[in-house]
């Protein structure tokens, strides 16, 4: 996990592999349509990116 992280929540990613990020990421962007205010979509670009540089900083194949 990305250790320093800023973000609003601790989370233990250690046990998820790339696959499963890209999935995470892939149903965020299929999810963002239905945002129903800017705050939602505020909210769910953040943690999309959280997921997007976690999956470039950490080699996850398991």
């Amino acid at each position: 996990m990305a250790k320093g992280s800023n973000f609003p929540f601790d989370l233990d990613l250690s046990t998820l592999d790339t696959g499963s990020i890209t999935n995470i990421l892939n149903d965020i962007d299929q999810h963002m349509p239905f945002m129903e205010n800017e705050r939602d979509r505020i909210q769910l670009v953040q943690v999309k990116e959280f997921f997007e540089e976690e999956l470039k900083l950490v080699n996850r194949l398991h």
